[in-house]
């Protein structure tokens, strides 16, 4: 996953401004596949999005359907789609829980960085595989 600098800082400070909740949000951009089919997700902007989640947003989040519905129509008039999410984890490891494993389709990309008593200790990104399941994808901050 490629992920330009100011969109990592703008997770970040999502992530601190709501805790003790898990943040969440949209990641927009293109999917790049290289001569080997191998995919790469160009993330070109985030779309951050209230955790609607009615009970224990502490270790959930849940992203509305029209939330959904509006980014997803906002990124398609300029091009763009939605290539996953992103949310953190508060006091645990920035794996994908059960939930995560849940909101996922076959293609999507989790983001989750992992506060640790309000300190940043882990980014993560996780690609769902079409046959199920995760595989890691490497994070590549970029200017």
């Amino acid at each position: 996953m490629k992920l330009f600098r100011r969109k990592f800082e703008i997770i970040q400070e999502q992530a601190f401004r709501e805790l003790p909740y898990e943040c969440c949000g949209l990641l927009v951009g293109k999917k790049s596949v290289d001569h080997r089919g191998n995919i790469e997700n160009i993330v070109y902007e985030v779309a951050p999005c209230r955790n609607c989640l009615y009970h224990g947003k502490e270790h959930g989040f849940e992203i509305s359907h029209k939330e959904f519905l509006d980014v997803e129509r906002e990124a398609g008039r300029i091009g763009l789609e939605i290539i996953g999410s992103y949310h953190s984890h508060i006091n645990s490891p920035a794996i994908p829980s059960l939930h995560d494993v849940d909101f996922a389709r076959a293609g999507h990309t989790l983001l989750i960085i992992s506060l640790m008593n309000a300190q940043p200790r882990e980014v993560t990104a996780w690609l769902r595989r079409d046959s199920g399941g995760f595989h890691q994808e490497q994070i590549r901050v970029v200017e």
